[in-house]
């Protein structure tokens, strides 16, 4: 499989993951305002290479791997941070709501990893709930930092944190049901083959 890994929307995405150490560092070192400007141009290029390979037919199979994966470490690499308790931050997300939203991710990718071994599932698209969570959670960080640079009060970045528990609780169970009616399925069309 030839990846093409030379294309402008796999370029903004290394441009993605290489911007996320100076993300983390900018938030342990209380700079906010440096913070806010990276993650928003980041939520930005992620926006643009996504509507390049669409529209433009440059889209890429490491694209469609790498893309997924620089999301998801921007994400958790900020939640994490955010929960630290020594993190200078006006507001810190809650232990227990980091601890769910990481056990969703590794749950989807168990059930994902499953599907392919034991059905050949190759694809495994994110549901709707799937992409309010991951938006939700995008709100809570850019809440947690306009908190920090005193443009929001703090109680809009902590009533995120209910969006994203509710969110999260309702796409985890739904990629279950999904994954069990997938996995129903298959036997059904695998019992109804001839045998040879």
């Amino acid at each position: 499989m030839y990846l093409r890994p030379w294309t402008l929307p796999n370029l903004l995405t290394f441009l993605r993951l290489v911007a996320l150490p100076f993300l983390v560092v900018a938030i342990l070192e209380g700079r906010h305002g440096t913070a806010l400007v990276i993650f928003l141009v980041a939520a930005i290029t992620d926006i643009v290479d996504g509507y390049l390979a669409r529209h433009f037919g440059m889209g890429s199979p490491l694209g469609a791997y790498l893309d997924p994966i620089a999301d998801k470490l921007f994400l958790v690499s900020s939640f994490v941070v955010f929960a630290l308790p020594g993190t200078p931050t006006a507001v810190h997300i809650p232990i227990w709501l980091l601890v769910l939203t990481i056990f969703r991710d590794v749950l989807i990718l168990i059930v994902a990893l499953v599907m392919y071994l034991a059905l050949g599932v190759r694809e495994f698209p994110p549901s709707v709930l799937g992409k309010l969570t991951t938006f939700s959670e995008i709100c809570t960080i850019v809440a947690i930092l306009l908190t920090n640079v005193e443009v929001l009060p703090a109680a809009v970045a902590q009533a995120f944190f209910w969006f994203v528990l509710a969110l999260t609780m309702a796409s985890g169970l739904h990629y279950i049901l999904r994954s069990s009616k997938g996995i129903a399925r298959h036997k059904e069309e695998a019992a109804q083959r001839p045998g040879p």
